[in-house]
C-alpha cells in the first residue's frame, strides 16, 4: 500500500513539474477562446526570461469568428504602464497554423519568437499578448507575469 502511495505521489509531482501550460490571465478574449499557452523558457511562474536570450510563445486558441486577417500586438506592463513592444512581424497570419483565413470553432496554433534583448533592465513585467481581427477584436487577450533577468 506504501508503495501504491509513494508511485502515485511520484506521478502526481512528475505531471506538475514537467507540465508545459503556462498559466496565464485571459484580459479580454472576445472573439474566442484560449486553449492553452506554452512559453519556453518558463518552468514557473513568473516566467523568467533570461536577458540576452530569445523566448518562445505557442497559443492555441478557437476563434468564434471568421477572419481572413490576425495582427498581434504585444505590450510590456511595468508598474501599471502598458510599453508597447515591438514585434519583427506583426502578421499573425504568417506565423500560425492552420494559415488564415481562420475559421469559426477550427482551433489555431500561433507560435512567435520574442528576443529579450540584454539592454533590458532586469525588471518584473506583465506580458500582453493579443491577436485581433481587422476590427481590433481580440481572439486571445492574455497576461503572463514574467521577470527579466
Amino acid at each position: 500500500m506504501l508503495r501504491s502511495v509513494a508511485i502515485l505521489l511520484a506521478l502526481l509531482i512528475g505531471g506538475v513539474v514537467c507540465d508545459p501550460v503556462t498559466k496565464f490571465v485571459d484580459c479580454g478574449s472576445k472573439a474566442g477562446k484560449i486553449d492553452s499557452l506554452d512559453v519556453t523558457p518558463c518552468p514557473k511562474i513568473p516566467c523568467e526570461l533570461p536577458r540576452g536570450s530569445n523566448a518562445q510563445i505557442k497559443i492555441t486558441f478557437t476563434p468564434s469568428e471568421n477572419s481572413t486577417s490576425v495582427k498581434a500586438v504585444v505590450h510590456g506592463i511595468v508598474a501599471k504602464i502598458p510599453v508597447p513592444f515591438p514585434l519583427p512581424d506583426t502578421n499573425a497570419c504568417d506565423s500560425m497554423a492552420p494559415a488564415c483565413p481562420l475559421k469559426a470553432g477550427t482551433q489555431a496554433v500561433y507560435t512567435s519568437t520574442l528576443q529579450v534583448k540584454s539592454s533590458y533592465p532586469a525588471v518584473g513585467v506583465v506580458v500582453k499578448w493579443e491577436l485581433a481581427d481587422a476590427k481590433e477584436v481580440d481572439f486571445v487577450c492574455l497576461e503572463v507575469p514574467a521577470r527579466l533577468v
